[in-house]
């Protein structure tokens, strides 16, 4: 089950990419090849909050699995693969677009403040009852959780030593 978590909480203007940024994604990008992260150019502006972006998710949410599933892939290519600013409107309504999202309701969604609203309380959720403090966070049976850019072989050992029935 999906549940949004800002990685940028609330509003950072001016931020950009440091050579900090750059080693991360190259770590990431080693670690997990298939994450197919492109790494920035220095001094890149990034994000200036991931609120836009989760809000706009959960309008595509509301659209069906499968306008999820297309939003949420390209939403990701679009930050890691293509570098782009997605707190910005006109970036989130391009990749609506792209994924054939109706875009009346999308706006709809958007603007009415339900999702935004769904979007603290998934964070509130994450935070009190997980103590989720990074992304990504992946908690399984409730009860183990993985933090940050693991490798998908740690997800297959925890996840055999759960179905073998270790507590």
């Amino acid at each position: 089950q999906w549940r949004t978590f800002p990685l940028i909480p609330g509003e950072q203007p001016g931020r950009r990419v440091t050579e900090k940024a750059r080693e991360g994604r190259r770590r990431v990008g080693s670690e997990e090849p298939r994450a197919r992260f492109v790494v920035p150019e220095v001094d890149a502006a990034l994000p200036s909050s991931s609120i836009p972006a989760l809000t706009a998710a959960k309008c595509a949410e509301r659209q069906g699995d499968a306008a999820f599933d297309r939003f949420h892939h390209r939403l990701f290519t679009a930050h890691f693969g293509d570098n782009l600013d997605i707190s910005r409107p006109d970036v989130l309504l391009g990749v609506a677009r792209e994924c054939a999202l109706d875009m009346e309701r999308f706006r709809r969604d958007y603007a009415d403040g339900e999702a935004y609203q769904s979007v603290l309380h998934d964070c509130a959720e994450g935070a009190a009852w997980f103590g989720v403090s990074g992304l990504p966070t992946v908690i399984l049976n409730e009860k183990l959780s993985l933090v940050g850019a693991v490798p998908a072989e740690r997800y297959r050992l925890l996840i055999d030593w759960i179905l073998a029935g270790e507590p």
